[in-house]
């Protein structure tokens, strides 16, 4: 598969790059547990977000790599 082609540019302070990472981890984690038991929250709307936001990560580009070289930034951002 070849490399994907960058079609936008975004610049960040560390610390906001550190919350977007955060705000994608959390995604992560409520997809997770959502695929081990089915979870969805509770208030209202939200389990459908909750629904339009999983099918967006499973039918979209995969972030990993991205968010992978977002954190290692912030890394060396910390040193």
């Amino acid at each position: 598969m070849p490399a994907p082609t960058s079609t936008y540019n975004l610049t960040l302070t560390r610390e906001q790059a550190e919350h977007l990472l955060r705000l994608v981890s959390v995604g992560e984690l409520a997809i997770a547990e959502h695929n081990r038991n089915g979870w969805l929250p509770t208030g209202e709307g939200d389990a459908t977000l909750m629904t339009r936001y999983l099918d967006a990560i499973r039918t979209g580009p995969s972030l990993e790599r991205p968010m992978r070289e977002l954190g290692a930034w912030l890394r060396k951002q910390a040193l």
